[in-house]
């Protein structure tokens, strides 16, 4: 029978290369790294690494293997984590980088800090997020995309059996750095885009820069603002923009400030492709009480910055 730390060791010595690292990482010995190995390879009925004179690597099965693995140990970590808990309600939220979902959050627990509830916020990619509430390990995501990437995005909510729930559609903004020159210009137009240079939030084909090499594209234009930096943390993002050069391709800022941080701003496409901000949500099931009321809470607070 197959266990847990025959996985943990395959995924370690995968990812180490090596027997010898991986067995300082598990604080145990080589021999006993390979034993562990060699008894799941028996359970499998075939050799999961190709020992190389520069280390080990995974067969094509190993890899397949190795996959499974990965998926499996997270699992099991979260129901660790599960156990490591009482009795008291949670609420779990998945969002992609948002200085605003940050500080929206933030206020939300400060209302509620003393009530029996444990919360988890993690921040990811929009393929993430689907994966992760699509999988059941969030009940709540928070994503943007821009509305020519829909018909994509909703090709994979279906697959995930989820629904999206549009909150918000915002413009398309190219954003700089407080001292930056070129975020004072009249309009995009005026940017030398050979100039240019990017931090981008995260890597998957809903980040508002994909689009805009795809929109380039169409036009027959090069692309020639680059990505210099990608990141998913938003004080990196927030130190780059404040220190360096970098601008950054993103959806206007859904507080009632004019621009984002007080970073100036550019818009790419006026009304023409919206960005659509929303949540993702399990089809067919009801939304547990503390989700509806966080909903709540961010829906207001949309409401009180477009009154303003």
């Amino acid at each position: 029978m197959i266990e847990t730390k025959q996985l943990q060791y395959l995924v370690v010595c995968a990812d180490l290369q090596s027997f010898s690292k991986a067995a300082d990482v598990l604080y145990t010995s080589q021999p006993n790294v390979s034993k562990v190995i060699k008894m799941l390879e028996g359970e499998l009925g075939f050799p999961l690494f190709e020992r190389q004179s520069r280390g080990i690597q995974l067969t094509k099965k190993g890899k397949r293997v190795y996959d499974y693995a990965c998926g499996v140990i997270e699992h099991v970590n979260q129901l660790a984590a599960f156990a490591r808990m009482d009795e008291g309600e949670e609420l779990s939220i998945v969002c992609n980088p948002s200085s605003w979902m940050s500080a929206c959050f933030t206020e939300f627990y400060q209302l509620h800090r003393d009530e029996n509830v444990h919360f988890q916020v993690m921040t990811a990619s929009t393929e993430d997020a689907i994966r992760r509430c699509g999988g059941g390990r969030s009940d709540v995501g928070f994503v943007h995309m821009m509305e020519p990437q829909m018909l994509s995005f909703r090709y994979k909510l279906e697959r995930n059996r989820l629904d999206f729930v549009e909150l918000r559609r915002l413009k398309a903004m190219l954003y700089f750095g407080v001292h930056n020159p070129m975020g004072r210009r009249a309009s995009v137009e005026e940017v030398p885009m050979e100039e240019v240079r990017l931090v981008q939030c995260y890597e998957d084909e809903f980040t508002l820069n994909h689009y805009w090499d795809i929109f380039r594209q169409e036009k027959e234009e090069e692309t020639k603002a680059r990505v210099a930096v990608i990141t998913n943390s938003d004080y990196v993002m927030n130190d780059l923009l404040r220190n360096t050069d970098l601008g950054n391709i993103s959806g206007a800022y859904l507080g009632p400030e004019e621009s984002s941080q007080g970073y100036p701003g550019l818009s790419l496409y006026g009304e023409e492709a919206p960005v659509i901000f929303g949540y993702v949500l399990r089809k067919d099931e009801t939304p547990g009480p503390w989700t509806e009321r966080f909903l709540e809470f961010v829906k207001g607070k949309l409401q009180e910055g477009a009154g303003r």
